[in-house]
């Protein structure tokens, strides 16, 4: 590899600035050859070649990479592929391909019902339910919160709620212990 071939291809680093580092700075690890201009820390790729050149210096041998650039950017490029073309497999199996381990779904976000946004819409989780007192819980069920509701807040300094076209006030100690999972709404204000 020539001294003005990069050898961290990201932030165009090339062999004769990570020589001049070594031989300026001195650096005692060869994670610190990140110092040179953010070498190694883009995809990557080049790490191992940063720690050969380091262990090289570090000998007392001239801090050399001894292969073709275009063969190095070769491997590069190969290594790059490999990488990327794993979740594309994965993406492109059946649902139905037995071999292929569950995914598992991420679990919803739930917030309590005090943060809810203004013109927000949510489904309540009647699993944080069972906490509340007896009186609480019997309540909200009447006035409609069930598991799975949904409803929409509608004042920003009162937590004032619709369910269905019922419009409830609740107080800010239990607005704090309801949980509700947000519903993706395009329509609704920032």
């Amino acid at each position: 590899m020539g001294p003005d071939e990069h050898v961290c291809v990201c932030h165009r680093v090339s062999l004769r600035k990570l020589q001049g580092f070594l031989a300026r700075e001195q650096p005692r690890v060869p994670s610190q050859l990140s110092e040179c201009l953010g070498a190694g820390t883009g995809c990557g790729w080049c790490r191992s070649e940063l720690e050969r050149l380091w262990t090289r210096w570090s000998e007392g041998s001239e801090p050399t990479i001894d292969e073709d650039w275009s063969r190095y950017l070769g491997r590069r490029e190969m290594d790059k592929k490999r990488k990327n073309s794993v979740p594309l497999a994965i993406a492109n199996q059946s649902q139905y391909d037995g071999s292929m381990p569950a995914v598992k779904a991420p679990e919803p976000i739930r917030i309590p019902l005090s943060q809810l946004k203004p013109g927000q819409r949510a489904r309540v989780d009647c699993t944080t339910l069972d906490d509340l007192p007896s009186g609480d819980r019997c309540l909200l069920a009447a006035m409609g919160l069930g598991d799975q509701c949904e409803l929409k807040r509608c004042s920003g300094h009162a937590c004032i709620i619709a369910v269905d076209r019922t419009k409830i006030a609740i107080g800010p100690w239990l607005a704090d212990r309801v949980f509700v999972e947000p519903i993706d709404d395009p329509t609704t204000r920032p």
